[in-house]
């Protein structure tokens, strides 16, 4: 899922300008996508409980691959939203299901660590797709990025024939008889009525909403703000990303000797800390660019510190329906960050401080999340005072 955002995201202002929109309409683009994201993790997570975690995968894989080669082929703005809602929705069978593969095979602070990992090894394609992406963009233009996007599909398709199912056969069996949408949904309430499955959602989704403001201003302020050329637009976002790396890395360290939920919480901190600070920072200079630079690396890492330990928390909660949750989990996590995505291209002017401020918003959330988890146990009760 990220590289169908990363890659694309130099092209958003060239697309935006032929199709005739405005910096809004571009980067509505994005949340629009994530809105997809959200509503096809509550499909293909149940579904992956029900058929397996490779058939449903595999037909996300090709979705991906037709829909954009439709997104290539753009004639008006509005198309595009379209074509990305449905991209978006396609795209969400790797995340969901990738959560529930992991929770298959392992549990606890093992599975938080696994899923650190994969999420560092991901974030080795926000460091290279924007430069890709940029290079694209300048030698073959905007719609060459989707199609790039569908050979990259055709790729990942081909290498899950190397993958096993991890899915019970018994599960499949149970969920086979059970599959409706009443269970879908009564899936959805019970993970939300689960005071600790709410303290990870916070936790996880709201770093990430902050990381996601900036996602939908980059292509814009690394310009307006920044004076950074197109061409290298993919290097500067990486000093960014590579905290994200940094802090999944650190994160497989620490989870095996904190635990997920205390390591969780310093990830937290660390995102409170550096958007204060960035905020302050912002508020009082207008030419800190290295600065603001440095915080923004501080703030990624803090979100790799926070995403593995919060996703892997909450889908534990409810291991015999795995594909369920994460898809709970999923797509409010996909849902939210297309809200706020929205409140900041409307509410960005050409500065950085409404950015920043949404970001120090959703990292104070952040905290509050992870301040519930350490309230709770598992089973959801109130800790008891020491």
């Amino acid at each position: 899922m990220a590289v169908a955002t990363d890659l694309y995201l130099p092209a958003i202002p060239a697309m935006t300008q032929e199709l005739g929109g405005s910096i809004s309409d571009g980067q509505l683009t994005l949340s629009i996508f994530m809105l997809g994201v959200a509503g096809g993790q509550l499909i293909f997570g149940p579904l992956s409980d029900h058929y397996g975690r490779l058939p449903v995968v595999r037909a996300g894989a090709v979705g991906f691959i037709v829909f954009s080669l439709i997104s290539a082929f753009a004639w008006s703005i509005e198309y595009v939203w379209t074509a990305r809602l449905f991209h978006g929705a396609v795209a969400a069978s790797g995340p969901v299901i990738a959560r529930a593969m992991i929770r298959d095979r392992y549990e606890g602070d093992r599975a938080a660590q696994i899923m650190a990992l994969t999420s560092a090894s991901m974030a080795l394609l926000p460091l290279i797709a924007p430069t890709l992406g940029a290079i694209i963009l300048v030698e073959f233009g905007w719609r060459a990025t989707f199609l790039v996007l569908a050979l990259y599909a055709i790729a990942c398709l081909l290498g899950l024939s190397t993958f096993e199912e991890t899915a019970p056969a018994k599960l499949r069996g149970e969920t086979a008889r059970q599959l409706t949408f009443g269970d879908v949904f009564g899936s959805f309430g019970a993970c939300l009525k689960h005071p600790r499955f709410i303290g990870y959602q916070l936790a996880g989704t709201l770093s990430f909403c902050g990381l996601f403001v900036y996602l939908s201003t980059v292509s814009f302020f690394l310009t307006d703000v920044f004076n950074v050329p197109t061409k290298y637009f993919g290097l500067a976002f990486a000093v960014s990303v590579t905290g994200f790396l940094v802090g999944s890395l650190t994160s497989s360290r620490l989870v095996l000797s904190l635990g997920q939920d205390k390591t969780m919480i310093v990830g937290t901190v660390v995102c409170v800390l550096s958007t204060g600070i960035a905020l302050l920072v912002t508020s009082r200079f207008e030419s800190a660019h290295l600065l603001l630079a440095g915080l923004s690396t501080g703030f990624f890492f803090g979100v790799g510190l926070v995403s593995a330990n919060a996703s892997m928390g909450a889908v534990s909660l409810f291991a015999d329906k795995a594909g369920a949750a994460s898809a709970v989990y999923g797509s409010v996590h996909s849902l939210s960050s297309a809200l706020i995505g929205a409140i900041a291209g409307m509410t960005y002017s050409g500065r950085m401080l409404e950015p920043i401020t949404l970001m120090f918003l959703c990292a104070t959330g952040s905290l509050l999340g992870s301040y519930i988890v350490s309230k709770t146990t598992p089973n959801g009760t109130h800790r008891p005072k020491k």
